[in-house]
């Protein structure tokens, strides 16, 4: 007598285990997508903005009053900038041997060169064309301005503490002073930069200055890395 064998068989047939597995591939694939779009839409885009390079604000007409402001006037000529955002690159070799700094939005104008602040030393600012107190008191590197000029109670009412500029607006970068050009020395342009080190003292610091020569390099960039605007600064371009 022959005795049948039967043996039971578990798999899965062929063509369950290819929809299976393309059922796996779909549902990876849909995860990865998602965890890359959000990374996509979590990532800064850089700023497309057109920036043109103005002058220098010479500080008005009385060293005695600063009647107007000192620093870099830029215009966005197309697209929007958000200040909070930018960073500014200062370099020199004549002056004193030369010298570089970094400047961003949050560095305050240096209450040394401005009458009224905490360190002002009268007897040299009469020498400078400097900011007024009222243009210190924001704590920022640049600004919004509508004008340049200061009324008769110091206050600059042109600026706008708004940071976002959009196209056919202007914008200042503060410097610490303006130094007239002389017999012995081209138009001069003095800086110093201030940070909190964590600990509620200053210690983070640079200074310095550059001639408006053609030697005084600058770069206006975007913290990511985005050049909007860079050159020499030249006694043309004082206004």
């Amino acid at each position: 007598m022959v005795t049948k064998k039967y043996q039971k068989d578990d798999a899965v047939s062929p063509v369950v285990g290819v929809m299976l597995m393309l059922v796996v591939t779909i549902i990876i694939a849909a995860v990865v997508s998602m965890f890359a779009s959000g990374m996509m839409a979590d990532t800064p885009q850089a700023s497309t903005a057109q920036v043109k390079f103005l002058g220098v604000a010479s500080g008005g007409t009385d060293m005695t009053i600063d009647d107007g402001l000192v620093g870099l006037l830029f215009e966005v000529q197309s697209g929007s900038l958000d200040l909070q955002n930018l960073k500014f690159y200062i370099s020199g070799t004549d002056y004193y041997g030369g010298g570089e700094a970094y400047m961003y939005y949050t560095d305050p104008i240096w209450d040394k060169y401005y009458l009224g602040g905490a360190n002002a030393n009268k007897n040299q600012l009469r020498y400078q064309f400097n900011n007024p107190a009222d243009a210190a008191k924001y704590g920022v590197r640049m600004m919004k301005f509508s004008n340049l000029t200061v009324d008769e109670n110091n206050r600059a009412l042109g600026l706008n503490p708004d940071p976002l500029v959009i196209t056919g607006e202007r914008f200042i970068l503060f410097f610490e002073y303006l130094t007239p050009a002389s017999a012995t020395a081209p138009t001069t342009l003095g800086f110093g930069i201030h940070r909190n080190d964590g600990s509620g003292g200053s210690s983070a610091w640079q200074s310095g200055a550059v001639y408006a020569n053609g030697d005084g390099h600058y770069v206006l960039s975007d913290t990511d890395g985005t050049v909007y605007a860079s050159g020499y600064l030249k006694e043309s371009d004082v206004l």
